[in-house]
């Protein structure tokens, strides 16, 4: 099928190279922030761990920076600029905005908004104290000239093998990688090695700017994190829930370390009925066995948290799965590198 639809790729990358080529030209205007700014992305549809990564530069910055995340709201069910606040919930400001907040609401501050160039007046128009703006998925918004760009590559789903869209995956041609400053290869095997480290480095840096570090990190999965009742404990047993664009690497690590009874799998960023999830809760109760765990995605969760679902899953052992990364060499290397982009824009 990806082969019939080779024609309209060419026709996408002709638009996408068009417009490109009026913001390099200058036609279209870019504009400089007046205070850092670091924009997180891909040239791959979906799935290349883009809130590991702002998650990680949250904890990496949050007790030295005043941060803002900013994110367009994927899927939200309201329109506009938003902070977010206590009522809001992943249809307000978007399940990635949601963890965002859910996870550092105390330490950071969270914003949507479609257009960004018009969100960041606001953002400081409020919150005047911001040092520090993390632009969410922002590779492809020309508008605004970030003072990082972090370019995401997947390891399973790298982008210099990849096409562009409808017959592949790329959102823009494989030379655009050139607008990065750092490329980040994500999910990577905790045991790959030196030889592959390299051969992934040169593949990449056909496409790259001379001299861009790449830095690659593996998946790292936390223990489980209760729902709502905290009295249960995590068992061997479990059926997984997810909504995310590419769930294989959990699969794979629920396999590996428990047993998978049964995978419910949805498209990426679905909202989850009533009936669905009453549809998990009764395949749970058919198997009438105590030593049994529902296990959703971190991610996921954050679409039934704060409405009224997560009363269906009140009585169960219900449990998310938060995700980090870990690099595989250069950590301290990545933090100097980003502790001299900021220091370099404030001077």
């Amino acid at each position: 099928m990806r082969i019939l639809f080779f024609p309209f790729s060419l026709l996408y990358h002709l638009v996408t190279s068009f417009r490109n080529w009026l913001y390099d030209i200058r036609f279209f205007k870019s504009f400089n922030i007046s205070i850092p700014t670091i924009s997180i992305g891909n040239l791959t549809v979906g799935g290349t761990g883009k809130t590991p990564v702002v998650e990680y530069l949250i904890r990496s910055l949050k007790d030295h920076r005043k941060i803002v995340t900013l994110s367009r709201g994927y899927r939200r069910k309201t329109n506009g600029f938003l902070i977010a606040e206590q009522h809001d919930n992943a249809k307000t400001i978007g399940d990635e905005p949601f963890q965002y907040y859910n996870k550092f609401k105390n330490e950071i501050d969270v914003a949507v908004c479609e257009d960004r160039l018009y969100a960041i007046p606001q953002i400081l128009s409020i919150l005047p104290d911001t040092d520090l703006i993390l632009l969410d998925d922002a590779y492809q918004h020309r508008k605004i000239i970030p003072s990082c760009n972090i370019l995401l590559n997947d390891y399973s789903r790298p982008f210099y093998n990849d096409i562009l869209m409808p017959a592949g995956n790329l959102r823009e041609s494989r030379n655009n990688a050139s607008r990065a400053d750092v490329v980040i290869v994500t999910k990577c095997p905790e045991d790959i090695d030196n030889r592959e480290l390299e051969n992934i480095k040169g593949s990449i840096s056909k496409y790259t700017k001379q001299s861009v570090p790449i830095f690659f990190v593996s998946t790292q999965y936390g223990p489980q994190v209760p729902l709502l009742n905290k009295n249960y404990q995590f068992t061997e047993k479990v059926i997984l829930v997810t909504a995310i664009a590419d769930p294989r690497p959990l699969v794979d690590h629920i396999r590996r370390n428990f047993h998978l009874i049964k995978h419910f799998n949805f498209n990426d960023h679905h909202y989850f009925s009533r009936k669905e999830l009453e549809r998990i809760i009764a395949f749970y109760r058919t198997q009438n066995d105590q030593s049994l765990s529902i296990l959703f995605t971190e991610k996921d969760i954050m679409r039934i948290i704060g409405t009224k679902l997560k009363d269906i899953l009140m009585e169960y052992p219900v449990f998310f799965q938060p995700i980090t990364y870990k690099f595989a060499q250069g950590e301290s290397e990545f933090e100097d590198f980003i502790q001299k982009v900021l220091d370099k824009t404030e001077d």
